[in-house]
């Protein structure tokens, strides 16, 4: 039996722009994903071709290709009987990398039950191979984040080139957060860099000069965790939320709770791909006193909670 965690993760800025080869800064979270893969007994009833049973909640087809993309890679025509059971902190669809998670957890899992071996650099390949049958074009900073874990400076320079640097986490001064859930977004995160590829191609000029601005607050909200500056964070994270709102990926409600937040001194911003017509997915939030974003949450009805940032990454739990 075996047990491999992943966390979520948070895009502190860069989400979307970081497809075009913008950097992005992301952090590794304190919710998880587990997933207990064991030899299935025998005798149980439930069967299916494969000699594989899924016990979970989340998204079985994600599943599955996570399961064909580790066959193709180890060459494996017939996986060996087993069950497998998943549970997970990281809500579906909210932008805390829930496939990413799954799909690493689900990777090392395999690759430990089935082969005994233990390859974070492999895993992030594979699982990179399954965010691109889920998302179409990912930058491969999700999955990054969930594999290696902790603060990470992500830039793609092209689909076979990537950017990477692992930050120390104490060498940065990371202040409180918390987390409100805006709804889930009707759009998938497919849909949402679809619609972001549609109007980069219809006005690339203008496109090109958010995410240049875009690029440049990322570097400034890095250098204000560098330094402690909570003004300069302050600025960047509603410069970051204003731009992602010009390409049209935060819906109206999301907008809502972020202008009430800014209004009281704070700032927010939808932290994933985001959404327009309903939900935005879950806001990064800040405020020196995070006492007020609550009382906001409580206004709007929605869901308010802690975030630990620089969290570590993919880990096997247990084994026997």
């Amino acid at each position: 039996m075996i047990t491999v965690s992943s966390p979520g993760k948070i895009h502190l800025l860069g989400e979307h722009s970081v497809v075009y080869g913008k950097p992005a800064f992301l952090s590794a979270i304190d919710k998880r994903l587990y997933i207990t893969i064991k030899t299935r007994n025998k005798k149980q009833e439930t069967r299916n071709k494969e000699g594989v049973i899924i016990h979970t909640t989340e998204r079985h087809d994600l599943v599955w290709e996570a399961i064909k993309v580790f066959q193709k890679a180890f060459s494996i025509d017939k996986m060996p009987s087993m069950e497998i059971n998943i549970t997970s902190q990281i809500p579906v669809g909210s932008g805390l990398g829930s496939s990413a998670a799954l799909s690493a957890a689900m990777i090392g899992a395999l690759m430990k039950f089935v082969k005994n071996v233990w390859n974070p650099n492999r895993i992030n390949e594979l699982v990179y191979e399954v965010e691109k049958i889920a998302h179409g074009n990912p930058s491969g900073a999700d999955n990054t984040t969930v594999v290696f874990g902790g603060l990470v400076w992500f830039r793609r320079e092209f689909d076979f080139l990537k950017s990477i640097w692992s930050l120390p986490i104490s060498a940065y001064k990371i202040p409180k957060f918390v987390i409100i859930d805006s709804g889930r977004p009707m759009e998938s995160t497919k849909e949402m860099v679809s619609k972001v590829a549609i109007l980069y191609k219809e006005n690339k000029g203008k496109m090109d000069e958010i995410f240049q601005d875009q690029e440049t607050q990322t570097k400034n909200l890095l250098l204000a965790l560098k330094t402690d500056n909570k003004e300069q964070l302050i600025t960047s994270i509603k410069q970051g939320e204003t731009n992602l709102e010009k390409i049209g990926v935060v819906g109206d409600y999301a907008k809502k709770i972020i202008r009430d937040i800014e209004s009281i001194g704070g700032a927010a911003k939808v932290c994933g791909a985001g959404g327009r017509e309903k939900g935005s997915g879950v806001l990064l939030c800040y405020h020196h006193d995070l006492s007020k974003i609550k009382n906001i949450a409580e206004k709007f009805k929605v869901s308010v909670s802690p975030v630990k940032l620089g969290e570590e990454g993919i880990r096997i739990e247990k084994q026997s």
